[in-house]
């Protein structure tokens, strides 16, 4: 269930990116989601989220990023998913670390 929650989750993310009249798919895409909530299925992205090491999420990496007033969610590879508020599958996330972005050296 949590793959196919996903792979729903990435497509949603795509066609929202495409450019054009995309409102033939985004329908159906809110009808799968309509579906996935009567079910009990909730998904949370995560993105821009502050971030503190108790919460339940997978950091695959953390990253430096300018502007950050503290630690944040800057990208999410895999959402939370619940099912009637169980985990079934814990987010993957790059967390963003307030602080300088090392510069590239120019020759």
């Amino acid at each position: 269930m949590a793959e196919v929650v996903t792979s729903i989750w990435r497509l949603d993310r795509r066609v929202r990116r495409l450019p054009g009249e995309t409102r033939a798919v985004t329908r159906y895409l809110e009808m799968a989601w309509d579906t996935f909530t009567q079910a009990g299925i909730k998904i949370q992205e995560h993105l821009n989220d502050p971030f503190d090491p108790g919460l339940a999420l997978e950091v695959l990496s953390y990253q430096p990023a300018l502007g950050l007033d503290r630690d944040r969610v800057v990208e999410t590879i895999r959402p939370s998913i619940y099912l009637n508020d169980h985990v079934i599958q814990r987010g993957e996330v790059i967390v963003g670390t307030p602080g300088p972005v090392a510069k590239e050296a120019t020759p």
